[in-house]
């Protein structure tokens, strides 16, 4: 019997760089990039794939009502181990990177293959392990984001999901059927620890050239999905003074939550990334227009009086183009610390990988934050090149993912030797 504490050889060099480039064909982009929102059918194929590599690599597949897919590798001698759990999302951005999600995704499918290989070898753990696929991350298709994750923790009702549509009209329900993956499963017990890998997003890494990030917090976020309600007119004969422009409201509304970030330069950031006009004729004066503000503040008091100034906007808008405002979907998802505990599991890992690490904040959001009150969680970056993040030319170098792998690998090893608890796998229990 092999040493409890022995862990895996080092990650293969180049294999998450080629199931990348393999998944990269589900939504496939001439440019290298994909477009594979969720549950499309680009989305089912990726699904299928993964599924697949997963009862390859020995796990048991389910998927639960909302889609999430759980791969689950036994490798413990008790049916009542505790979970250690990593994963990511399989969807995308319209025309985004072929990294983004993706990357904690297939890490995980390869973290629990070679786990399950050291136990076939001799190895003995006291945890399983658990690769999942979350449902609907990027909010792409479907809002809220986090729709899959947030669904498994509870701050999301199935039912809720379920009814979600995108811009057409369709429910996730329905686009999950589609694929066949509105699945029956009953998800797995929450875990003991949640870690996910992922690109950096952002160039700080590349900048000090330092492989691994260890994210110690988010920034906040606010979202509101807004709709303006005018009156279709002509726009030759309609009189200025008698329009109701939904989409001149829309315009100001754009300009007022673009000075929202002048306000605190560097310290918040804002956008309106969605914008839906109909009847979108060159001469109808627009009915109707859906847009979804985003906020994204280093400091929850300026978050909040960020919110209320854009609440306000809104009601300007409307008034001055003579139109109704109604809210839609609002979220908010304030500062969080992330357990210091498992950023230093992840710390002691690099060190023993002989890599370098650093402290660093996640701007952007990830499923990770939703487990924040489930388990011990964690978040780890890699860099990103030239920072670039939701666009086709995203890229990491394959020398970085393979670090990034080596990391995760021995994380993943002690935790489940050490029953989930960070605590103890830090100190080789």
């Amino acid at each position: 019997m092999t040493s409890k504490s022995s862990i895996p050889d080092a990650s293969e060099t180049g294999k998450l760089a080629s199931l990348l480039a393999r998944f990269a064909r589900f939504g496939g982009l001439a440019t290298g990039g994909v477009t594979r929102l969720c549950a499309s059918a680009a989305d089912g194929e990726a699904r299928d794939a993964y599924a697949a590599l997963l009862r390859e690599a020995g796990a048991e597949v389910s998927t639960d009502g909302v889609g999430n897919q759980f791969g689950i590798f036994r490798l413990a001698d008790r049916g009542d181990a505790p979970l250690v759990m990593m994963g990511s999302h399989l969807d995308s951005q319209p025309r985004g990177g072929r990294f983004d999600g993706v990357l904690g995704v297939l890490a995980a499918l390869e973290a629990g293959r070679r786990l399950m290989l050291a136990k076939r070898a001799g190895v003995s753990f006291d945890s399983d392990f658990c690769a999942v696929n979350w449902t609907n991350e990027e909010g792409a298709r479907f809002r809220p984001s986090l729709l899959g994750s947030g669904t498994f923790v509870g701050k999301i009702s199935m039912d809720d999901a379920l009814a979600s549509r995108d811009d057409d009209g369709v429910t996730l329900s329905n686009a999950l059927d589609a694929i066949g993956y509105r699945g029956t499963d009953t998800p797995p017990r929450a875990p003991s620890c949640y870690v996910e890998l992922h690109v950096e997003q952002g160039a700080l890494l590349e900048a000090d050239d330092v492989p691994i990030g260890i994210v110690t917090r988010n920034w906040g976020a606010a979202k509101i999905d807004v709709s303006f309600k005018g009156e279709q007119a002509h726009t030759g004969p309609a009189k200025m003074g008698s329009r109701r422009d939904a989409l001149f409201a829309a315009a100001q509304l754009i300009c007022d939550v673009r000075a929202i970030a002048d306000k605190w330069p560097d310290r918040i950031h804002t956008s309106v990334g969605r914008l839906v006009v109909q009847p979108n004729s060159p001469n109808v004066v627009p009915s109707q227009t859906d847009l979804s503000i985003e906020l994204r503040a280093l400091d929850n008091s300026i978050l909040h009086e960020a919110e209320i100034i854009a609440m306000q906007a809104i009601d300007s808008a409307a008034k001055r183009a003579n139109v109704t405002a109604q809210i839609g979907n609002r979220t908010s998802r304030p500062i969080r610390v992330l357990p210091p505990a498992v950023g230093e599991l992840v710390r002691l890992c690099a060190l023993e990988a002989g890599v370098r690490s650093r402290e660093i904040d996640t701007v952007s959001g990830h499923d990770a934050l939703s487990l924040l009150d489930t388990c011990p969680t964690g978040l780890v970056f890699v860099p990103s090149v030239g920072g670039i993040a939701h666009n086709e030319n995203e890229d990491t170098h394959s020398d970085d993912l393979d670090t990034g792998m080596t990391v995760l690998l021995r994380v993943a090893n002690r935790l489940c030797q050490s029953g989930g608890d960070p605590v103890a796998a830090a100190r080789g229990a």
